[in-house]
């Protein structure tokens, strides 16, 4: 037997055992059998038993035994976690399944409502026994490499050789073999690397902890790249309309999902330009206001000394610090003082006369628009890319905000994840 399909996965095993010039062969998947119970329950008693018909009645009073002739069904039987061991040519499916719940902790970056709750792990064969129990599929391909000339790191590559792109999946190993690093310690280097570019400012893989995503990017021909030591995956191709996009999708009504996606995509809109068009509105353009709300502005910074870019630029930076003191700061501290430090500058600028009041609520609707994007690769790039336009609208007005806003967009149309479009408007997965 030679189980084309799924010999060249590296999880892939096939033992041979010896005795009184007989042998018998087992195969099976390493990432969803339980080696401790084969050798237990299999090898063990094989060398213990006096003669082989002793054996093979062992083997008919395991539960969950069963013969099978087609290589189809044995292959199927594997990727459940079934041992197939051949005696006298008689196939012999064994059901030592493994799933690594104990070793299983919960997703922390990616929050859901409904569906699973836990994350991908460290260690790279519990990230693999996860995704073969969610994906069972013979065609899904398992491939490792070594990188890191100190570290030497294993890094495993899965693919569904039905669905993948011939030239995307070789575009991809030829970067991970090409890769001349000392040390490799986590997906986000692994990018870093892969993207070889100094000033790049979006990501060009998706990276989740969550397994239901990785299955779910499976499905849609894309490719996975795990990291041993890190409980994060890289995923490829990806669009920038992927960063949108939550588990909760998957499992809301087609009309909700589409009316949330669309809520994160005018998050974004108002997060990047609102506060130029502040600036430009107020800088240049006060008369496109109506009289009641450009007085009620101009009274709110009557008392504010310096001009409306200064004024904003200095709120968001302060909003900036906050923001990383609440990553840096242990949990248990850094939700209260991240508030308390909000509301106490916020309130105190204000009676100060530093920035206005409309202002204060300008910046804080962009502060919750940003975190309403699911995955936090794309807030570092959002956060960084809402500058230049603010910069731009305070020298040309609603017209730097204009060519700044289509610069980004060329920038975006000009990107590639893995020789793939990056600004994908309609992406089917």
């Amino acid at each position: 037997m030679r189980f084309r399909s799924i010999q060249n996965n590296y999880d892939f095993q096939k033992k041979s055992l010896k005795k009184y010039d007989r042998n018998i062969t087992f195969y099976f998947l390493d990432s969803v059998c339980d080696e401790k119970k084969i050798t237990q329950l299999l090898i063990t008693p094989f060398y213990e038993y006096e003669s082989f018909s002793l054996y093979k009645n062992y083997l008919e009073s395991l539960p969950g035994w069963e013969i099978i002739s087609e290589e189809a069904i044995m292959v199927e039987k594997m990727l459940n976690g079934n041992v197939i061991l051949n005696l006298d040519n008689i196939n012999y499916s064994i059901t030592l399944s493994n799933y690594s719940s104990s070793a299983v902790s919960e997703s922390t970056e990616e929050n859901v409502l409904q569906g699973p709750k836990d994350g991908l792990n460290g260690n790279i064969s519990i990230s693999l026994n996860m995704i073969r129990n969610r994906y069972k599929k013979n065609t899904l391909q398992v491939e490792k490499y070594i990188v890191g000339s100190q570290s030497k790191t294993n890094v495993v590559v899965l693919y569904d050789t039905n669905l993948i792109e011939i030239n995307v999946y070789r575009n991809l190993v030829e970067k991970i073999k090409g890769l001349n690093v000392e040390v490799l310690q986590s997906c986000g280097q692994l990018q870093k690397l892969l993207i070889n570019k100094k000033w790049m400012l979006f990501p060009l893989f998706l990276t989740t902890e969550r397994p239901d995503r990785v299955v779910n990017n499976l499905s849609s021909g894309k490719i996975i790249v795990l990291v041993e030591g890190t409980p994060w995956a890289l995923i490829g191709p990806a669009t920038f309309f992927d960063f949108f996009k939550s588990m909760d999708d998957v499992v809301q009504l087609s009309i909700v999902s589409k009316f949330l996606t669309s809520i994160r995509i005018v998050a974004l809109l108002i997060t990047v330009l609102l506060p130029a068009i502040y600036v430009a509105v107020i800088s240049y353009s006060p008369e496109v206001l109506q009289v009641q709300f450009a007085l009620l502005i101009a009274g709110s910074r009557i008392s504010v000394p310096f001009p409306s870019y200064i004024e904003i630029l200095f709120l968001m930076l302060m909003a900036e610090f906050l923001i990383e003191a609440s990553l840096r700061l242990p949990k248990t501290i850094s939700s209260s003082a991240t508030t308390v430090g909000g509301l106490i500058l916020g309130q105190t600028a204000s009676q100060a006369g530093l920035v206005g009041d409309i202002m204060i609520i300008v910046v804080s609707i962009v502060a919750i628009s940003l975190f309403s994007i699911p995955i936090n690769a794309m807030h570092q790039a959002i956060r960084v890319i809402r500058y230049p336009i603010i910069i731009f609208a305070s020298l040309f007005g609603m017209l730097g905000v204009i060519v700044s806003t289509l610069g980004i967009l060329c920038y975006l149309c000009n990107l590639r994840s893995l020789g793939k479009p990056y600004f994908t408007l309609f992406n089917n997965s």
